[in-house]
């Protein structure tokens, strides 16, 4: 059992189930006891000083220990078996136009989406087709389409056409319907759901879970109407 003191002796009331009765009680509730030291109250005699408990470290008497293992920088410090690396990795700067990372696949973003399998088909006995896992090919393909948007400046669709059409996937060709009863395009500042229903109406043919992963202005450069 604690006896607790308040700061004030004349203080009368509660702190939780415990009744202080001229500034003072007694309690074993451990919830209690641990409010009243981190509140400056005395318990069993003695007054808890957080200032004096804690102790601040010092910066300047600290040393740069990493924790841990340090993190790498493919971009920088390149090493024989990274996945997907960035093109021209520690020989140019990592942080200018000529180093081009690949990403991962089907991610929206500024570049293309390359179509096809993640790896490459192959012809069953049964004349189908069967996609295997090659990294490989994957590694190859997303970094050549990186390679050509992002450092030949070519545009995302017609990369995206010839990579497709390697792999048997020619790029989605508009609605058959006659011009007039296709769906006109949404406004250019329309919302994202607007801008994916209808690429997703006008190309009935293309991945729905893709295009609405897409951004509102990718979906408007790549599919949208284009300047004479």
């Amino acid at each position: 059992m604690a006896r607790i003191e308040a700061p004030d002796p004349s203080y009368n009331g509660r702190i939780g189930d415990v009744e202080f009765k001229d500034g003072v009680a007694t309690t074993d509730n451990r919830a209690v006891i641990q409010y009243c030291q981190g509140a400056g109250y005395k318990v069993s005699g003695k007054t808890l000083n957080l200032r004096d408990e804690a102790e601040v470290p010092d910066p300047r008497h600290l040393d740069d220990g990493a924790l841990g293992t340090r993190l790498r920088d493919a971009a920088v410090d390149p090493r024989e078996g990274d996945f997907l690396p960035p093109t021209n990795a520690g020989q140019a700067n990592p942080h200018g136009p000529e180093v081009v990372a690949p990403g991962i696949h089907a991610v929206a973003g500024p570049g293309p989406i390359v179509p096809g399998p993640v790896g490459r088909l192959e012809q069953t006995e049964g004349g189908g087709q069967v996609v295997i896992t090659d990294t490989a090919e994957q590694q190859r393909r997303e970094t050549t389409a990186a390679e050509q948007v992002f450092l030949q400046r070519r545009s995302v669709p017609e990369v995206t056409t010839e990579l497709g059409a390697a792999v048997g996937q020619p790029a989605p060709e508009a609605s058959e319907q006659p011009a007039e009863q296709q769906p006109e395009p949404p406004a250019g500042n329309a919302s994202q759901a607007d801008w994916a229903d209808w690429v997703i109406a006008t190309y009935p043919d293309l991945d729905k879970d893709a295009v609405r992963a897409m951004k509102r202005d990718d979906l408007r450069a790549e599919y949208g109407p284009k300047a004479e």
